[in-house]
């Protein structure tokens, strides 16, 4: 492998891992904060939030079940706007392009999921309003069309680590390494850290939910690069990358442990 793409994939993978603790923090801190607001005495956890208070509200519920899909829709929002606005092919450039893509996967899965569990946000939001089968499944389909909408809308940012000189078969080499082999090696390790579960679904979103990224692949070639320069993600490894995904990994392992 050229020493450039081992760089690229070492740093996007470490952007990746980053940005997917980073996600589920904000969207589990978004229950988190809503609960307190109520006054549900909750507890944080590195992928859940448990409260005391049982005799909640079905306002209570409602809202804070979903603050946290919320939270990660803000995000890939606020994101998806630094992405679209600096378009520059550097290190952070990357954790923001990924930040704004697992945020809206983080909002737009879960309304997939509403038909097919009540385990996630959404699906026992449905359960508490009794909503009818027939408008979770409306629900769904929305979810999966604004999803894909969304990762192509921008996954076609990745282009912008393509050197503007290359031809399609260098280009889909620069496309396994920005995103491909990140997503992978990096959802196995994110399944990893989902250890210890409440439920099955904590387990079966780090593992699968970032694959829908890789739809993009064509947008991505298609796209015209627009680099002119070598990125500095392939020059060398980022040492704040490196102190940030140890950042992530010590604050993920201390929420298995509860803070409220």
């Amino acid at each position: 492998m050229d020493k450039s793409l081992k760089f690229i994939l070492f740093n996007s993978t470490l952007a990746f891992v980053s940005a997917f603790i980073i996600t589920t923090v904000i969207h589990e801190g978004g229950h988190f904060v809503s609960y307190f607001l109520f006054g549900a005495k909750p507890t944080l956890y590195h992928n859940y939030v448990q409260t005391l208070a049982q005799q909640l509200s079905l306002n209570v519920k409602v809202i804070s079940g979903l603050a946290g899909p919320f939270s990660s829709l803000f995000q890939g929002i606020i994101f998806g706007l630094l992405v679209t606005g600096l378009q520059k092919s550097n290190a952070r450039y990357l954790l923001y392009l990924w930040l704004s893509l697992l945020g809206f996967i983080n909002f737009f899965g879960y309304l997939v999921m509403t038909p097919l569990s009540t385990a996630g946000d959404t699906g026992q939001v449905a359960e508490l309003l009794h909503l009818g089968y027939p408008i979770r499944i409306i629900i769904a389909i929305t979810g999966f069309i604004l999803l894909i909408f969304a990762v192509m809308k921008m996954g076609k940012y990745f282009s912008i680590f393509i050197p503007n000189e290359s031809a399609r078969k260098s280009k889909a080499k620069y496309v396994y390494h920005v995103m491909f082999f990140p997503i992978i090696i990096g959802s196995l390790f994110n399944t990893l850290l989902a250890f210890p579960v409440v439920s099955v679904l904590s387990i079966v979103y780090p593992a699968t939910s970032p694959y829908v990224i890789m739809s993009s692949f064509s947008v991505i070639l298609k796209s015209t690069p627009q680099q002119s320069t070598r990125s500095e993600i392939e020059t060398g490894i980022m040492k704040w990358l490196v102190l940030l995904v140890l950042c992530a990994l010590i604050l993920n392992r201390l929420l298995t442990l509860g803070v409220g």
